[in-house]
């Protein structure tokens, strides 16, 4: 039988999506922005009309299947070379390997037989006979399972990898292709091709449970990191379905490229990449809006598209082209689009929540002159940032860095910065002590922090009445002044104390006397210096009666 040459059909149709492609996108959905269009890094040549890729699971080798020679490439992906080579069967279409990595699983679709490789010494340990035309292959999410959809036969064959037996053969659509299996392993999907249907396969059961009707040649499949999305290319009518896992209903269609026979998701789920075989383009969706938001050039009839795990590397096959696309996917750029508070001291410590897109991964967030934030923790959609020290005032722009780029400055990031000030409250009390020979009043002065920003030093002064002694523990007293300090930060609705005493003798001259205690200096600004003070006026009578207020 000749080697086929384009995917049209059952008799002339290519694989379905890679199983190893699906087994990557296992990863939580996070909202981001439209992804980032990706760019043909190289173009390597391989063994003619290649239609399966799958990676390793740590990435480093991709196995790309044969459809007329049956020999299998394997590419180094850190040199982007290939490697080495093997032959397993004829007619290879479908390739996947297991969750370690150390088994690859190939259809034939010439031989009716599916073929299990030690990819240690990349030798073949046994060969499956399976349905006919057997064209897909997935395996459940723990390795224990290999369905195989029989495009001849209209069945799907399910394979126990531990004995390497076909324990049970399922009736589906008519001319099955593309295969995917839910993260739990429950649930399996079947693209009918000709029936134009997706078949959803109860794994327990071994029965077809739901049957979704989509569009002309549906072939390839990919579900969404959670679950909740499975998308279809339909490749007679130019486009991608979209049907909700959940209630297995068809949620609309994306107009494509000509010739759709694939589909693989971003391991983020933000970016559907539809492979468009008659007109040598990838189609980029945003799965958000479903709109396509870039159109990619790429090589010779493209089909099976596998994904690195982070979702930065892709390896197209290009069927006629005899070729291997790399492909590099950029990182999004963040984009910041609000922030709050708006504004804050230059003492710093603001406290910045910055919502956006695209901003995990951040390795910094700065605040225009001001610098970089003291710390940050960012998410997709949110970073928490500590706005630094400075002497700026005004407007600034807050920006977050990724290994994508740095948002653009935009009015909605603006942070503005106000001159430090700090009010310092000012109390004074006068409690007389009488006693026939040494009566005194003992005065405290109690200095507490009332914002908004902490009170960085400060300086408390009083004119002390001539004719009485003074004295002081903790302020100095001289040339009948006395003058306290406060050397240490004190913050908002924090206090301190300071004490002074005059002592009142029997023979003292001085009947009556005010003292005012009043900030004399400090940082940073009083924003209300005139009522930093205090007053307390005392009268006494020969010493031995002293009353204050």
């Amino acid at each position: 039988m000749r080697a086929r040459r384009a995917p049209r059909r059952t008799w002339t149709a290519l694989v379905a999506i890679s199983a190893a492609a699906a087994a990557l996108l296992s990863r939580p959905v996070t909202a981001e922005a439209a992804a980032p269009p990706p760019t043909v890094a190289a173009h390597v040549p391989m063994a003619p009309y290649p239609a399966g890729v799958a990676l390793t699971p740590d990435g480093a080798r991709a196995y790309v299947t044969s459809q007329s020679s049956g020999t299998v490439s394997v590419l180094d992906t850190a040199s982007k070379a290939v490697a080495g080579s093997f032959t397993a069967g004829t007619g290879s279409y479908t390739v996947a390997l297991s969750p370690d990595g150390h088994r690859a699983y190939l259809t034939h679709h010439l031989d009716n037989a599916v073929s299990v490789v030690d990819t240690a010494g990349n030798t073949v340990t046994a060969t499956v006979p399976v349905g006919a035309q057997p064209w897909g292959l997935a395996l459940s999410p723990d390795g224990a399972r290999a369905y195989v959809s029989n495009a001849g036969a209209d069945t799907v064959s399910v394979l126990d990898t531990s004995s390497n037996t076909v324990t049970a053969t399922v009736p589906v659509g008519a001319e099955p292709h593309g295969l995917a299996v839910s993260r739990d392993g429950r649930w399996l999907y079947v693209a009918a091709s000709g029936g134009k249907a997706v078949n959803v396969v109860d794994t327990a059961s071994g029965t077809v449970s739901a049957t979704v009707a989509v569009g002309h040649s549906a072939f390839g499949l990919a579900l969404s990191p959670d679950g909740s999305r499975l998308w279809v290319a339909d490749g007679d009518d130019g486009t991608a379905a979209v049907i909700n896992t959940g209630a297995n209903t068809l949620l609309g269609t994306v107009a494509v490229g000509n010739g759709p026979y694939a589909v693989a998701l971003a391991p983020d789920g933000s970016a559907a990449y539809v492979s468009n075989y008659n007109d040598n383009t990838l189609s980029v969706v945003d799965t958000a809006s479903r709109t396509v938001t870039a159109t990619v050039p790429v090589g010779a009839s493209p089909y099976t598209l596998a994904l690195s795990a982070d979702g930065r590397r892709g390896y197209l096959a290009d069927f006629t082209g005899s070729a291997v696309d790399l492909l590099n996917f950029p990182l999004p750029v963040p984009v910041v689009s609000g922030i709050s508070p708006s504004g804050g001291s230059g003492v710093g410590g603001t406290v910045v929540t910055v919502t956006g897109t695209d901003l995990n991964g951040a390795t910094a967030v700065t605040f225009g002159a001001a610098g970089a934030a003291t710390s940050f923790s960012c998410t997709s959609t949110s970073c928490t940032a500590t706005a630094p020290a400075t002497t700026v005032t005004g407007p600034v722009d807050v920006q977050v860095t990724t290994p994508g780029g740095t948002s653009a400055a935009v009015a909605a990031d603006r942070f503005t910065y106000t001159a430090p000030s700090a009010h310092l409250g000012v109390a004074l009390t006068a409690t007389p002590v009488t006693d026939l020979f040494a009566s005194r009043v003992d005065y405290t002065v109690t200095l507490t922090g009332q914002g908004p920003d902490p009170v960085a030093s400060a300086t408390v002064s009083a004119d002390l009445p001539a004719g009485l002694a003074a004295s002081s523990g903790d302020c100095t007293v001289a040339a009948g002044k006395l003058t306290c300090t406060l050397s240490a930060p004190l913050a908002k609705g924090a206090g301190t104390t300071r004490h002074f005493s005059l002592g009142v003798g029997l023979l003292n001259l001085v009947s009556s006397w005010d003292v005012t205690v009043a900030r004399t200096a400090g940082a940073p600004a009083d924003p209300s210096p005139a009522t930093s003070k205090d007053t307390r006026s005392c009268t006494s009578v020969l010493g031995l009666v002293i009353t204050c207020s």
